[in-house]
């Protein structure tokens, strides 16, 4: 299970306009039980990964949920947590625990509509090299495990297609790039969006 957390970007007169960059903080989890299996079953270096403290493990064959929420309430006494997205069919009951812990979560639909433009700003910032997200091995596993499945209106989201290996991570990318992008990176509301409407790669 991924987490990912992404600063808008830096007001820094360093960079001009155009060029400044999105900061990607990511933490994974995965069963401890299942660890050992999964590394023989799929041949992923998960094993490695946790010895590099490149991702947790929680007790017993899923992931306990109530740990990830406790991280997330760490994590809110270090940074300012805007918002958290969900997936509104798979995370019901961890964003209701989260709003009752003072959060503001917002639930977010993965279809082409809600995943399409986040998407293609995604790809725009990627080719225009201001992701800065460390080359993380978990992360750039799973984007090599990504195919780009489109519709026929040209909306794209990212898909698996018949692969078995994860992808959760640049979903969760997606989402949280998405919410930074609306909220402008301040309290304004103000949104990319707004400003200068969707791109269209």
């Amino acid at each position: 299970m991924p987490l990912r957390r992404i600063l808008p970007p830096s007001s820094s007169s360093s960079h001009p306009t155009g060029t400044k960059k999105y900061r990607i903080a990511p933490w994974f989890w995965i069963p401890e039980d299942n660890l050992a299996l999964r590394v023989a079953r799929y041949h992923v270096p998960y094993d490695l990964w946790h010895q590099q403290g490149l991702l947790e493990t929680t007790e017993g064959n899923v992931v306990q949920y109530a740990h990830v929420e406790r991280h997330i309430e760490q994590l809110g006494t270090r940074f300012d947590i805007r918002e958290i997205a969900f997936d509104r069919w798979g995370a019901v009951q961890m964003s209701q625990n989260l709003d009752d812990a003072g959060f503001t979560v917002v639930p977010f639909g993965q279809g082409f509509k809600d995943m399409s433009p986040p998407s293609k700003e995604l790809m725009r910032l990627a080719l225009e090299g201001r992701l800065a997200h460390g080359r993380h091995p978990v992360l750039s596993w799973m984007v090599d495990n990504i195919h780009v499945r489109t519709d026929p209106a040209g909306n794209i989201k990212p898909d698996k297609q018949k692969s078995t290996e994860k992808i959760d991570e640049v979903v969760a990318t997606i989402m949280a790039l998405d919410r930074a992008i609306r909220g402008g990176g301040s309290h304004t509301g103000t949104s990319v969006y707004d400003s200068r409407g969707l791109l269209v790669l």
